[in-house]
């Protein structure tokens, strides 16, 4: 299975990685820098450069993919009103693709 993996590198989301790849699963990994698209590539999974505000990287991410984890979320809690918005609007990108096959 293919799997989209927000905040791939993170604590969270780079164990998910390894236990996805390890039970043979395909994991396409969200990457916002340059030490995370490695970190990546050298666990084996494939990269997808974007961040959590580019709705459409994150719709294309999901789009590309038959299921979605999402483990990633802007940690300055000196916005933490933002980053909850922001967090609200990843996930209905993430989840538009579903979305829109469903309302077939």
């Amino acid at each position: 299975m293919r799997v989209f993996v927000t905040g791939a590198t993170g604590f969270i989301g780079s164990a998910i990685v390894q236990e996805l790849i390890k039970a043979g699963h395909n994991v396409i990994g969200l990457a916002r820098s340059d030490a995370a698209a490695k970190s990546l590539s050298a666990a084996g999974a494939k990269i997808h450069r974007g961040d959590l505000r580019d709705l459409d990287s994150l719709r294309a991410g999901a789009g590309a993919a038959e299921g979605v984890i999402h483990t990633g979320f802007n940690h300055d809690f000196s916005k933490f009103n933002e980053n909850c918005e922001n967090e609200r609007k990843a996930v209905e990108a993430l989840g538009s693709r579903w979305l829109a096959l469903t309302a077939r």
